[in-house]
């Protein structure tokens, strides 16, 4: 069994000095110093290099949204794990949808280039794609296709906030006018009477043609309803 040595301090009497305890391991691969920091260098157009911040520094800088560096890594960091955790599940496009959103948020909140999507739709500046040993395999720039989308979903915001202006645009000449008025009342708590009497609320029944061979089939409903209002 290998044995690694640990520093620590001791103390005999008031004089305290520096010193190593050998500790011995249940395992054979050597020790090897953990690195701190991020393993690759992140460049940001807003901050410049982030690994030469200390943590400190990292803690008192604040990007746009607020929020410190530190903050912002941080929540990138649990983005991309609830991304890699939402792919796992053929069910969850939505949640796979929202975490890379949430990831490209981050990205410009710290002025860092923005991840592709390209299999959700969803474009950025690069996309990049590492095998499983950690190396680059693919590298492409999808700032072009970025520009593209950010065109297309400002026309269409556009373009449905001009279709809804002339929906709701009331005609003067006609006397139209629009009318709001507020729906305090639940639907669980409105009484509804029905009368079979009443034309406005059950219509007409269509009459079946005897001559033509047709007939007035009825069907029983045998499923349950359920409500949505849960206490």
């Amino acid at each position: 069994m290998p044995f690694r040595l640990y520093p620590t301090v001791f103390k005999r009497g008031n004089k305290s000095y520096k010193g190593f305890v050998k500790k011995w391991i249940k395992s054979n691969t050597p020790y090897r110093p953990q690195k701190r920091g991020q393993a690759k260098p992140m460049y940001s157009t807003r901050f410049g290099f982030i690994d030469l911040y200390t943590r400190k520094e990292r803690d008192e800088v604040k990007c746009p949204s607020g929020y410190t560096i530190g903050q912002c890594l941080g929540s990138l960091r649990k983005n991309w794990l609830g991304y890699h955790a939402a792919t796992n599940d053929e069910k969850s496009l939505e949640r796979v949808k929202y975490y890379a959103k949430r990831i490209q948020n981050n990205q410009k909140d710290l002025g860092l280039k923005t991840t592709s999507f390209p299999h959700l739709a969803i474009y950025g500046d690069v996309f990049i794609l590492n095998n499983k040993k950690g190396k680059r395999v693919v590298f492409e720039d999808h700032s072009a296709l970025k520009e593209k989308q950010e065109a297309f979903e400002k026309w269409q915001a556009e373009n449905s906030k001009k279709i809804q202006e002339k929906l709701q645009r009331p005609d003067k000449e006609k006397g139209e006018a629009i009318q709001t008025f507020a729906d305090d009342v639940s639907p669980g708590d409105m009484d509804f009477v029905f009368d079979l009497d009443d034309d406005e609320i059950v219509p007409n029944l269509l009459e079946p043609d005897e001559q033509k061979g047709e007939e007035r089939i009825t069907m029983t409903d045998d499923i349950p309803f359920k409500s949505k209002n849960k206490n």
